[in-house]
């Protein structure tokens, strides 16, 4: 096992990618921080990793209040002891209560798809941006970006300090293209990725290694405030012809945890099934 003994730290690791990151680094040797701010989905994680045998405990924070990262970081030093490995993984897009967002966002991707098939391109603006409410834009870029930055600071101070550490922060294949129909998500997941260039050249030289990934299209819980048929116009966009699944996130996720990717500073991977190349 290529990570034996190491311990990592996994944000939003309660479903989706976030548990399949936990359970491919656990299944390498790693002992888990498991985080979210679900107390059950925390429990579920900690439960699949008791059945593999691995060590993990719960870490319920809110990653986008500083207090609460500061916390949790307390908690899994005086666990475990230290960091070996930061996944900053946590993110929003559409929450159940934000009813109106999924409705309008549904409905200018439809409606938009109806005219490029009607007239071979869209006629007016989507109109999400201009009435983009304020608590939608401040949430988002706060757990993403913020929260990145939060957990980020904690671990340095640990990883510095043992002139070590490896920190793999998920961005997205939104920041590379842009999406319409979520401009404070394609904006969040785009500052991480500058957030990951100028750590990775910061940090280098005391041996903690920064990269980034950008996922395609993942088949998660985070997708399900999305229309079925923007669902199928996605997959129509994407080469592969399918939506992704966590596990092959999770797969690069461990591989790049391990040594046999230290020489991999401070790139952006995108496993998108050919929507962006």
């Amino acid at each position: 096992m290529k990570l034996n003994n190491r311990v990592a730290l996994v944000t939003g690791a309660g479903s989706g990618i976030g548990r399949a990151i936990a359970v491919e680094l656990a299944q390498e040797g790693a002992k888990i921080g498991v985080n979210d701010i679900n107390e059950k989905a925390i429990d579920e994680t900690l439960r699949i990793l008791q059945d593999l045998g691995a060590s993990g405990i719960a870490l319920k924070a809110d990653i986008g209040n500083v207090s609460e990262v500061k916390g949790m970081f307390k908690k899994l030093k005086e666990t475990y002891g230290t960091i070996d490995i930061l996944v900053n993984n946590a993110g929003i897009a559409m929450p159940p209560s934000w009813v109106v967002y999924k409705e309008r966002s549904n409905n200018a991707a439809l409606k938009a798809m109806g005219e490029v098939m009607e007239t071979g391109k869209m006629q007016e603006s989507m109109k999400i941006t201009s009435s983009f409410e304020d608590e939608w834009w401040l949430i988002t870029l706060n757990v993403h970006l913020n929260g990145t930055f939060y957990c980020t600071r904690e671990a340095l101070k640990i990883m510095e300090e043992k002139r070590k550490g490896k920190i793999i922060n998920l961005s997205s294949v939104t920041a590379l293209h842009g999406e319409p129909i979520v401009p404070a998500y394609s904006a969040a997941k785009a500052g991480i990725i500058g957030f990951t260039k100028a750590v990775a050249q910061e940090v280098i030289g005391s041996g903690i290694i920064v990269n980034a990934l950008a996922p395609g299209y993942i088949d998660t819980p985070l997708l399900d405030g999305m229309d079925d048929r923007v669902k199928q116009m996605i997959i129509a966009r994407t080469p592969a012809g399918r939506l992704g699944n966590a596990k092959e996130i999770a797969s690069l996720v461990a591989y790049l945890a391990t040594d046999d990717a230290n020489y991999i500073v401070g790139q952006v991977i995108s496993p998108n099934g050919g929507m962006v190349i």
